[in-house]
């Protein structure tokens, strides 16, 4: 091993760094939306993502960064600047490499000698706060040489809008603009490699009268309708005309009318004529846009405010909607009854929900801050029509789905914390989408040795959109997740216990038959003469394992199933195999910790889930549990000494630990130490966001080594495990019960 500019060991076999370089870094200090349209935010305040109407599915703003396709599996680069950057802020959040510089949507200042500075530029040193403390407001602050900006950026909780405060502090600042290359999409984004369709986008017009630029892809995409209209005023009820069939429209206004505008061609990475007006961001560098009102292709598009002494605020209007003049008129509705009503409505909503988490009343403040962003962010992520939960709202890497093993642990922390109505809709979206059908084919069971056809009936696909018309999801290699299936029968037992007695008969009937097809399922993939588990496929590996990781799930899974069906009134005989399968497996699980053989094949979780939630121990005071325990411990350990230099799941770690300490008090002070640095030295500063790798870096100015975050900001499970380890320092019982019988 190597060290690299920053000190950090190159390793390169590690999917922590190889998922970067094969999907491209996640340049995002935060996420914002209302569960319809979900915004991505640079540590600069630049716009990433502009994703609607669900969070899978569609982006509708062309940037990317960086990747290295396929190549980066094999031989894996880091994607982001590090000691060479241009700037401090630029190697302190590491900046991914960009496929073309000035895609995405910000803003930026044109000063009185000339210069022009975009908000993203390497000349600014950020930071960053919510407004109010624990609110839905993310204000970045950019410090240059001679300015001072905070931005201030949220989504209404109510409509698809959209909304960015610029306050500037510069005496010389002469003119502010603002642009976007958004490109509305109805398709959906490669996963891996660099995700720049050119089927992107359609064409833009800029409405004189209402100030707004219109960005649009109609569902038919008839260029010579609008050609010969491009010379004339339009209107967002001609453009409705032109294409009745509706498709996708976002507008750009500013809350009061603007001083400029320019549509303009995106050129970078494009084929465009010569003849082509001049995009935004180009034409922004003389200091005045032309006021070109309309393209036909790939749209670069920009608006500009002259800088007065007495109004250096901007205010910058983005909204989304199916026709032109719906979009149109979100942002015309908001000039009419200003932005002070639409803010605080959308205040007092997400307050509403941050003061509903349940917290330990002794958690210090930090504790509390993250626990309940942890939480709160989990309203970003979550699909309002259908109840699903993505990984992270991130299209780079491609995180933007719904994993059923993210989601059992994610329903657990919203169960802890007072939310079992969203847990309700939750599993309702996975009952929905369980796999019906009894047979399948898929070659990836040859890389095992094993025959390529099989039954997915009581599965479900590796990962999920979130919608549930389509339901298999971008790792649709994988045929199925055999831990994924153990613990949402877990989920579905477990959270009955958060159901109101009188709602408990129909959550049992809206969850027995998946349950019991689940059950079944990974009942049959189960050796009981060996005590162990058949090949098959677990937490996104690639070839069929048999590990300690699958066979805690689905004890896990078969001992819930067991408690459920005899107060559920399942068929006995069903539930006898159940119990048989369970008995064997636990018997064998034991059987190869007492002979140590076990370390060999813990898998990726297996440590971790055969404490907690699998019931093996009678209790955590078992003498044989005490190699697991202390595999465990060590590993806490170094990653509070910072090493590795690169890891993950600490959070995931240390709650696991919170419950033994229930038993096992010596180990409270080295959950304190863990969540110490977890809370204080681990996230993202001022947004309190987590990535799911922590890096440790250099820095100049630094004694010490400070984390980045890396891979799909915000990381909804590494934010969900800080609320769990902080619930299972001071309320370690609340867990115990969340453990399904030992099957006997």
């Amino acid at each position: 091993m190597t060290e690299n500019d920053d000190g950090l060991e190159d390793q390169p076999e590690d999917f922590n760094i190889s998922i970067e370089s094969l999907g491209g870094g996640t340049n995002a200090a935060g996420a914002l939306g209302n569960g319809r349209l979900t915004v991505g935010v640079s540590p600069w305040s630049e716009l990433i993502y502009f994703r609607w109407p669900t969070l899978s599915f569609y982006d509708h703003l062309r940037y990317c960064t960086k990747t290295q396709g396929l190549r980066g599996w094999f031989s894996p680069k880091d994607m982001r600047w590090g000691k060479e950057a241009p700037s401090l802020d630029w190697r302190r959040y590491g900046r991914p490499y960009e496929v073309y510089p000035g895609l995405g949507a910000k803003g930026g200042i044109y000063f009185q000698d000339g210069s022009l500075r975009w908000f993203g530029d390497e000349t600014w040193t950020s930071s960053r706060r919510y407004v109010p403390d624990g609110g839905p407001i993310l204000c970045t602050q950019l410090q240059g040489n001679d300015a001072q900006i905070e931005v201030c950026q949220w989504v209404d909780w109510y409509g698809d809008l959209f909304v960015q405060e610029f306050q500037i502090q510069a005496a010389s600042a002469k003119n502010f603009f603002y642009y976007g290359t958004f490109a509305p999409s109805n398709k959906l984004d490669r996963n891996w490699g660099k995700p720049d369709s050119k089927k992107r986008g359609f064409a833009a017009v800029y409405f004189s009268n209402k100030s707004v630029v219109l960005y649009f892809l109609p569902n038919a995409k008839k260029k010579g309708r609008l050609a010969p209209q491009l010379d004339q005023e339009l209107s967002p009820e001609m453009i409705d005309e032109l294409y009745p069939e509706g498709g996708i429209f976002i507008s750009l206004g500013m809350l009061a009318p603007s001083d400029g505008f320019q549509v303009g061609a995106d050129r970078r990475g494009r084929s465009v004529s010569k003849n082509a007006p001049v995009g935004a961001y180009e034409n922004a560098r003389t200091g005045k846009l032309n006021g070109n009102r309309g393209f036909i292709g790939p749209v670069d598009a920009g608006l500009e405010r002259v800088l007065k002494k007495d109004s250096l605020k901007v205010i910058i209007l983005t909204a989304i909607a199916d026709t032109a003049v719906g979009s149109v008129k979100i942002i015309l509705d908001a000039r009419k009854q200003g932005l002070d009503v639409l803010k605080q409505k959308t205040i007092d909503s997400w307050m509403d929900l941050v003061k509903r988490v349940k917290i330990p009343p002794q958690a210090k403040p930090a504790e509390k801050r993250l626990s309940q962003r942890g939480i709160s962010n989990l309203f970003i992520g979550r699909d309002r029509s259908s109840g699903a939960i993505v990984a992270a709202p991130t299209r780079q890497p491609a995180y933007r789905y719904d994993w059923p093993r993210d989601g059992a642990f994610i329903d657990l922390a919203l169960d802890l914390a007072g939310f079992p109505e969203v847990v309700d809709q939750h599993l309702e979206f996975y009952c929905r989408t369980q796999r019906r059908n009894r047979l399948s084919f898929s070659l990836t069971w040859l890389l095992g040795v094993k025959f390529p056809f099989y039954s997915p009936r009581g599965h479900w696909d590796a990962n999920l959109y979130t919608t549930s018309t389509r339901k298999k999801g971008g790792l649709w290699i994988i045929p199925l997740e055999i831990d994924e299936t153990a613990l949402i029968v877990w989920d579905i037992w477990r959270h009955e216990q958060f159901v109101r007695e009188a709602d408990r008969p129909a959550y049992l009937k809206a969850s027995l038959e998946t349950l019991q097809l689940a059950a079944n399922a990974i009942e049959s993939n189960v050796k009981r003469r060996k005590g162990w588990i058949k090949r098959s496929f677990e937490d996104d590996n690639i070839s069929p394992k048999a590990t300690l990781h699958g066979a805690a799930s689905i004890l896990t899974g078969l001992a819930a199933a067991v408690d459920a069906g005899r107060r559920w009134g399942i068929d006995p005989n069903l539930i006898e195999r159940w119990n048989a399968s369970a008995i064997a497996l636990r018997n064998g699980i034991i059987q190869k910790i007492e002979d140590k053989s076990i370390m060999k094949k813990i898998g990726w979780r297996g440590g971790r889930w055969v404490l907690f939630p699998a019931p093996v121990f009678e209790s955590y005071d078992d003498p044989r549990a005490e190699v697991l325990i202390n595999e465990l411990v060590g590993v806490v350990e170094e990653n509070i000494a910072k090493k590795p230099l690169f890891y993950n799941y600490l959070g995931e770690r240390v709650f696991v630990l919170g419950i033994i300490s229930s038993k096992l008090s010596k180990i409270r002070p080295l959950i304190e130490r863990g969540i110490k640095i977890i809370v204080n030295e681990m996230p993202i500063n001022g947004s309190d966001c987590y990535g799911e790798l922590n890096v440790w870096i250099k820095m100049p100015g630094h004694s010490e080594r400070i984390a980045q975050q890396r891979i799909s900001i915000p990381h909804l499970w590494t934010g969900i495990c800080t609320y769990l380890a902080v619930e299972s320092l001071y309320r370690p019982d609340r867990f115990l019960t969340q453990i399904p019988p030992i099957p006997k």
